[in-house]
């Protein structure tokens, strides 16, 4: 029994320190996704990279009017093309529903960061499986613009 006890004690404080950092990383999305909502923004332009085993995805620039891509590398884009040529082409609340959809995934690895001005995601990277090769994903937003 004395043998237990050290870990009857250690176990629920290993425990409370593994569910405060998940709840810590939870509150870094919510708080960054709080601020971007709260400036109301709505019509921007980023550049947005992807970083994933499948084709070659360059970066491109997106242009976003009204939550709604329209441009893409300067050009009017349409709805087929976003789903096939663009696939990885994401809004801003695009990419907070990825985020959140893939945390409830709990995923083995992530890398999160936003924007201390706006909250919008700078960085997203997340490794979903540790013995799956190939199924990473992340993003990575440059060169945010305003568009009055």
């Amino acid at each position: 029994m004395k043998r237990f006890l050290p870990l009857l004690i250690i176990l629920p404080l290993l425990l409370w320190v593994a569910c405060e950092d998940k709840e810590e990383k939870l509150d870094s999305v919510y708080l960054a996704k709080e601020k971007w909502e709260s400036k109301n923004i709505t019509s921007y332009t980023i550049n947005l990279s992807v970083n994933c085993f499948c084709p070659l995805s360059p970066p491109i620039d997106i242009k976003v009017e009204d939550d709604i891509i329209t441009e893409i590398n300067g050009d009017s884009i349409t709805q087929s093309q976003l789903e096939n040529d663009y696939w990885y082409a994401n809004t801003v609340n695009d990419l907070f529903i990825f985020i959140e959809q893939h945390l409830a995934q709990d995923p083995y690895q992530k890398i999160l960061g936003f924007n201390s001005t706006y909250g919008y995601p700078e960085e997203i990277w997340f490794d979903l499986e540790e013995m799956i090769a190939d199924e990473e994903i992340g993003y990575m937003i440059s060169s945010f613009k305003l568009i009055n």
